[in-house]
């Protein structure tokens, strides 16, 4: 009684402009996001619909409705559906647990103290470091300094970076290695002469192989990264397409070299002469090796990777015309 009514206000609290644009690329990368809030179902369907994360034939569901619910039934209805709403502490601990059981590996994102179960289950836990609570940090593995969920797709792009140069790393290591060694190991077994001296291994090794390597292991980022399909986490570091690309290129290399060799000392050309020649096509081929690895990325621009090997060139001219570099290494025209 005796009010005066002026009107009512309405408080929105936006999603971060960033938030639609992460949303779109964590789709394309093949990540699936679920909204699971204790707020209204309302509100949050509001939300999801103003970031891109409901679209048609996404299904919603209520705390009350999984809590009726077997972890069969939930295990049904789990990637078809997009928000959970009114949701307890225990429906988002729940919901991780049956997503790690289908086989999937789980993030969580939260701040408070009721996200604390379901970020401590998680394979990873990213708590927010602006708004989440001291009891969300401590169970996360992650804190994001930010609170911006495109940070997280951001990391996920780069870890995949990482990963694939590591993996271009190791192939180039291998196959170069592979190389040498068979082309060694072919020559003794055929009673040719050693095609290599100590300190030239030493040099392939240190210089020729180890540049190349860290500039691959530093490459740039590829443009559709996040466009592939999250790998299998047991997968093998080396899958049989890559062990079979390594054994191929690696044998091949060095029986063309193992050729060269032969005809060179049937021809009548002295061991030196023909140590010489080996030495530099072997070291020639590894530097083009490491463009082939780098596959459809090696017309793009990696000025490390081309600094090295123009500086590895040099090198490698300067210590086979030189007097002194020959005495070291052996070498002679």
């Amino acid at each position: 009684k005796n009010l005066t009514f002026l009107g009512i206000v309405g408080i929105y609290d936006p999603p971060s402009l960033e938030a639609k644009k992460a949303v779109e690329e964590s789709r394309r990368a093949g990540i699936q996001t679920i909204m699971v809030t204790g707020d209204n179902i309302l509100t949050a369907s509001a939300i999801a619909k103003e970031i891109g994360l409901l679209e048609e034939g996404d299904d919603i569901a209520t705390g009350e409705e999984i809590d009726k619910m077997t972890d069969e039934d939930l295990e049904k209805i789990i990637l078809k559906t997009r928000i959970f709403a009114r949701t307890k502490p225990e429906d988002k601990l729940r919901l991780v647990t049956v997503l790690k059981k289908m086989g999937y590996v789980v993030g969580v994102t939260g701040d408070g103290v009721n996200d604390a179960l379901a970020l401590k289950r998680a394979d990873v836990g990213l708590a927010m470091g602006e708004s989440g609570t001291d009891v969300a940090k401590e169970a996360s593995d992650i804190v994001l300094t930010d609170d911006n969920f495109s940070t997280v797709v951001s990391a996920v792009e780069e870890g995949r970076t990482i990963y694939n140069n590591i993996l271009k790393a190791i192939t180039y290591l291998l196959t170069s290695n592979l190389s040498e060694l068979s082309l060694v190991v072919f020559a003794s077994l055929l009673g040719m002469p050693n095609p290599f001296f100590p300190t030239q291994i030493l040099w392939i090794n240190l210089v020729t192989d180890g540049i190349p390597a860290l500039a691959l292991a530093s490459d740039n980022r590829d443009v559709d990264i996040l466009s592939k399909k999250p790998r299998n986490p047991n997968a093998p570091i080396l899958s049989n397409g890559r062990l079979t690309f390594i054994a191929t290129v690696g044998l091949t290399l060095s029986f063309f070299l193992l050729f060269i060799f032969a005809t060179l000392l049937e021809n009548g050309s002295s061991e030196t002469l023909a140590r010489t020649i080996i030495f530099n096509t072997l070291i020639a081929s590894h530097m083009i090796l490491a463009f082939i690895i780098r596959g459809r990325s090696m017309f793009k621009l990696n000025k490390f990777l081309i600094i090295g090997v123009l500086f590895t060139l040099i090198l490698q001219v300067v210590i086979t015309f030189n007097p002194i570099f020959q005495e070291i290494f052996r070498l002679g025209l």
